[in-house]
């Protein structure tokens, strides 16, 4: 009776080791091909939000003539007659676009971080009056509006929430200085887990162009008194955010700084104004005896947005702005 030969089954070793080769080299490239389309569809997204904040401040412009301010109150000069508390461009971004407790913009806002404003201009006294209270409801009368119930009325939000994506400085910060716990901010889409057991997003540093100054050249002369606007006369003023980047990382504080405030002032107007120039105009204004050229920043006429981007850190390469350099 003859009996059929039988073939050896299955693969042998070096036929494994060669596939398994194979598969960890087609991960290799895979990998980072799919972080690189992650990074992009977050950026893309990062630049809807940006559109989204685009669209909420041109109908606040239109409705009140101008953006909102972006100056931080703490470095007012003279200070600010009622609200000394910090104040930045980011805080004022949030209120102006869906208030400071959520419930809309209130026209009467005087922009401080208690809801206060001076409405007859003389300071502390009869005129001041609370415009929010987002400790202990709106609900509490004053001399403005009688009611809770009118105070909403007149109120409007520029952005709707789902799009804000607007959190408590304490949902995002462990240490939040002398700012107000309970102000909003507006943060990008790169959330992460913070220790408030809240997954947040770094906050939107907002820049208002101040539009009476013509230059973004910072100079010596500008350190005098660094913070004071009446001597630095740039279009964009770096100190308008630098009580929030002061705050360095969420999580672990002044021991992770952002490379966009490190504490050592010429670096950082510096490192400020080579994101935001426009080195296309630079470039073509070029002469003989003006070796620097012209130096005017990106939308010399309107607002800077600035996204932490992935790393969560102000002034690195992944930051993502609301103007794309060169394309402008």
């Amino acid at each position: 009776m003859n009996r059929r030969k039988r073939g050896k089954g299955g693969f042998t070793i070096v036929e494994l080791l060669t596939v398994m080769g194979v598969i960890a080299l087609l991960i290799g490239l895979l990998v980072p091909a799919l972080n690189m389309v992650k990074d992009y569809s977050r950026e893309i997204q990062q630049r809807a939000q940006f559109h989204s904040i685009d669209v909420g401040l041109e109908m606040f412009k239109n409705d009140f003539g101008v953006y909102p301010e972006s100056d931080e109150n703490s470095y007012r000069v003279p200070a600010h007659p009622i609200d000394p508390t910090y104040y930045c461009g980011a805080t004022k971004l949030a209120e102006a676009m869906v208030g400071l407790d959520l419930l809309g913009f209130h026209p009467k806002s005087g922009f401080t971080a208690s809801g206060l404003n001076d409405l007859d201009g003389v300071g502390v006294g009869a005129g001041v009056v609370q415009i929010y209270d987002a400790i202990n409801g709106i609900n509490v009368p004053n001399v403005y509006v009688e009611t809770g119930s009118q105070n909403i009325d007149v109120r409007k939000k520029y952005i709707d929430l789902e799009h804000a994506n607007a959190y408590r400085i304490d949902d995002i910060y462990v240490n939040w200085g002398s700012f107000n716990r309970y102000n909003f901010l507006l943060c990008d889409v790169y959330a992460k887990k913070r220790q408030s057991g809240k997954k947040t997003g770094m906050p939107i540093l907002y820049y208002r162009a101040r539009t009476a100054y013509k230059f973004q050249n910072y100079l010596w002369s500008d350190l005098g008194s660094d913070q004071n606007p009446a001597q630095n006369d740039d279009i964009y003023n770096y100190w308008d955010n630098e009580r929030l980047l002061a705050l360095g990382d969420p999580e672990q504080g002044t021991t992770i700084l952002h490379p966009l405030r490190t504490g050592t002032v010429v670096d950082d107007l510096q490192r400020f104004e080579e994101m935001i120039l426009n080195k296309q105009v630079q470039t073509a204004t070029k002469t003989a005896a003006f070796p620097d050229g012209v130096k005017r920043p990106y939308r010399a006429d309107s607002y800077i947005l600035i996204s932490a981007g992935k790393d969560g850190l102000y002034g690195t390469a992944d930051d993502v702005l609301n103007f794309e350099k060169g394309k402008e």
